[in-house]
């Protein structure tokens, strides 16, 4: 897309005729914004910077949307070792007129795959590369108010397929099934499929959460999660507490592509949250149970609390059945302009000291400093500087980060949205 086509169809969304006539459709909405992201980074050799690396995006968004159609095309130039510019992402979804629930797609570098579990996803964000994939898709809706979605992709010369149900809220619960499979283009390659099925439930004094995830191909792909959220049977003068059960297990072969199982745990959870209502308080506990081996097993607390003269404070405690644990306390002091903090976090048999300050002279300008310290054994200090400023849809952040036996090195971004 050359830039004198760009450029005419900003001037087309944007303008307006003498008699007050918009020459644009009634319903339909243009729109753009051009996003600029220029970075430099280096070090400081023989007291002087020196920039070793450079680069710069420049990305442009042109799009239109009517109550039938969605366009959307992103053209965006980049320059660091070379310079080259691409179509990075495009988009046109058509609906079935008079009929919102009807709707068909093309896709190009979009609809990246992605399925939530109650905390970590089971299928995570860059399970494939979002700019190698491309198809096409169409999605219905509105029968006893069940909608869903059926998307088939290439991506690096495999199949990706995505399918997607939501059934309405039934009143006392909710369904959401969710099938993403990568089919390889050869007959070496693993053919990886995943099945989520979701449910949400509502029964006044607590809501149950469901997760049921399973592969395909042989025994022992499977994994279920479930929590019971929402119940509160102790109301105290600081606040109610929210207790929180919880079961996650998985079978012996199961690989997904996320983080919220591993193959072969038998893990139970207890939680107790406080939920206050009049104070700046928060508190919690858990606890964890590996029924299969004791490496997961350990109990977690923290706390925060705001005080009336604006000082914040934060604990957190954490001990594993292998003996392992982990402390963390921190203090910070703050006004409309500045503040000052300290933390002290020990980890096993390391404890780690540091102090951090910033300072905003005015709304649109903050300097940050801190510097820590190991002092158990070595000093191993560490050093971050950071000022940031911005003006308007521009900010620029200049970094400078020091580790002890290494030499600084230098950070220089500048970032503006244009709409």
């Amino acid at each position: 897309m050359s830039t004198s086509l760009i450029t005419l169809i900003i001037l087309i969304a944007g303008g307006t005729d003498s008699t007050d006539v918009s020459i644009i459709p009634e319903n339909w909405v243009f729109g753009y914004d051009c996003l600029i992201d220029a970075s430099a980074c280096g070090d400081w050799i023989n007291n002087h910077p020196v920039i070793d690396s450079t680069s710069v995006d420049a990305a442009v968004s042109v799009s239109a949307v009517s109550p039938e159609v969605n366009f959307l095309v992103t053209g965006a130039m980049r320059n660091d070792s070379t310079s080259h510019v691409v179509l990075r992402r495009a988009r046109g979804v058509v609906k079935w007129p008079g009929t919102p629930w009807i709707a068909a797609g093309v896709y190009l570098n979009d609809q990246q795959p992605f399925i939530a579990g109650l905390s970590n996803p089971v299928l995570e964000w860059g399970w494939v590369d979002i700019d190698s994939t491309k198809g096409f898709g169409v999605s219905s809706g509105g029968v006893l108010g069940f909608s869903g979605d059926y998307l088939i992709q290439l991506t690096s010369g495999d199949t990706l397929s995505q399918l997607n149900v939501h059934s309405p809220w039934m009143g006392f619960a909710g369904v959401d099934y969710s099938r993403a499979r990568i089919h390889p283009a050869d007959s070496e390659g693993v053919d990886i499929t995943v099945n989520v099925l979701s449910v949400r439930g509502d029964f006044r004094y607590f809501k149950p959460w469901l997760i049921v995830a399973g592969a395909e191909g042989e025994e022992g792909k499977w994994a279920v999660s479930a929590e019971l959220r929402e119940l509160r049977p102790i109301d105290t003068q600081w606040g109610r507490i929210e207790i929180v059960p919880g079961m996650h297990f998985a079978g012996d072969n199961i690989d997904l592509p996320g983080s919220a199982f591993v193959p072969g745990q038998r893990i139970i959870t207890l939680g107790a949250f406080l939920e206050s209502r009049r104070y700046f308080v928060s508190a919690g506990i858990k606890g964890m149970l590996d029924l299969s081996s004791d490496s997961l097993s350990s109990v977690s607390a923290s706390a925060g609390m705001i005080s009336e003269g604006g000082i914040t404070w934060d604990v957190i405690f954490g001990y594993y059945a292998d003996g392992d644990y982990r402390a963390y306390v921190s203090s910070t002091v703050s006004d409309s302009y500045a503040s000052a903090g300290i933390a002290v976090e020990i980890i096993d048999d390391s404890t780690r000291v540091t102090g951090s300050a910033s300072y905003s002279p005015r709304d649109d300008v903050c300097a940050e400093v801190s510097f820590s310290g190991d002092i158990d054994d070595s000093l191993q200090p560490e050093c971050v500087l950071a000022v940031t400023t911005s003006l308007g849809p521009v900010m620029c952040l200049v970094g400078i980060e020091w580790e002890y036996d290494s030499s600084p090195s230098l950070r220089m971004n500048l970032t503006g949205l244009f709409k």
